[in-house]
């Protein structure tokens, strides 16, 4: 009997016994956001398990890319570890998308979250409104900017759909005589520092009143931004709580973020509903909205990143 058959015949079983097994797949185990949707993953199986008196084994498959892990080799070890199917935020490669096609062809149920590959249909995608992302920056550093300042926006040197999403949104909040400019980074903390300061070193006139980092590099590592607390404002967006350093020091006028923990938490919820109820989703593309975090809600949203890592 071949392989793939195997494992339909054991997947057949554990639906019959009320046993499944699922993966989540993040993109590095060291990223907190990943480690987020794991919580969330996390707490859904336990509740699905007890609403249907099922055993949903979660599997976390986030590759340690530290250690030379990467997400090709963790879906393989799934088709091993025969899972019914996995929710995972696909690194844009062609490897990771023929080893997603190779495990839904041997009867995998998949699920995205994050981001989607367009050359893959997966049961589902849980995407982040990248967009309205883009919005909320811009709305929030534009009530900080004096009249007729403008800001530069840093970016990547390869720019992801995701990161063009957000430009798109800054672009729509701000228009374009807000924007003094677009200034790509090599995406890493060192690189960014490194681009900020030849930046600014640039602007004599001082034409730039503020910035907007459509990723968090900057904010990887202790603050070394070449300004004092509050003399320019700043806005993030997509950050965990390595950034509360640079909110407590007052460089950080907001943070833009997604539901990171509700990634994981989703995924299993529709996962285990179409393994155990044959339901599936009543749209193939759940968009979640992130929401601005300033003073006024930055003490709750720093309990909640306690809670989750307690």
């Amino acid at each position: 009997m071949g392989a793939a058959l195997l494992q339909f015949a054991s997947a057949q079983n554990r639906e019959v016994l009320g046993e499944y097994k699922i993966a989540i797949i993040g993109r590095d185990q060291e990223d907190t956001i990943y480690q987020a949707a794991h919580l969330g993953a996390k707490d859904a199986a336990l509740e699905m398990s007890k609403k249907y008196a099922i055993d949903v084994e979660l599997l976390i498959a986030t590759p340690e890319a530290s250690q030379g892990g990467s997400q090709p080799t963790s879906l393989a070890e799934l088709f091993v570890d025969e899972a019914d199917g996995f929710i995972i935020s696909p690194g844009a490669s062609d490897v990771v998308a023929s080893s997603i096609n190779f495990a839904m062809q041997q009867g995998q149920e998949v699920i995205f979250f994050e981001s989607k590959l367009e050359e893959v249909e997966p049961m589902a995608a849980i995407l982040a409104d990248e967009k309205q992302a883009g919005r909320l920056a811009g709305k929030a550093i534009l009530k900080r900017l004096p009249t007729q300042g403008r800001v530069a926006i840093l970016t990547s040197t390869s720019p992801t759909p995701q990161l063009k999403e957000r430009l798109d949104g800054v672009r729509a909040a701000l228009g374009y005589r807000r924007i003094e400019k677009v200034i790509p980074t090599e995406p890493n903390y060192h690189a960014a520092i490194k681009t900020i300061r030849e930046a600014e070193e640039a602007d004599r006139n001082d034409h730039i009143k503020g910035w907007i980092f459509l990723e968090d590099w900057p904010l990887l590592g202790m603050p070394a931004l070449p300004w004092k607390p509050g003399r320019l404002p700043v806005v993030a967006i997509q950050s965990s709580p390595s950034a509360f350093i640079y909110t407590d020091k007052g460089y950080l006028e907001a943070l833009v973020v997604h539901p990171y923990y509700e990634w994981g938490y989703t995924g299993v919820v529709t996962m285990v509903e179409k393994l155990h109820n044959d339901k599936a989703p009543e749209t193939s593309t759940i968009l979640t909205q992130p929401k601005v975090i300033d003073w006024r809600n930055l003490k709750d949203y720093r309990e909640q990143w306690q809670t989750w890592f307690k």
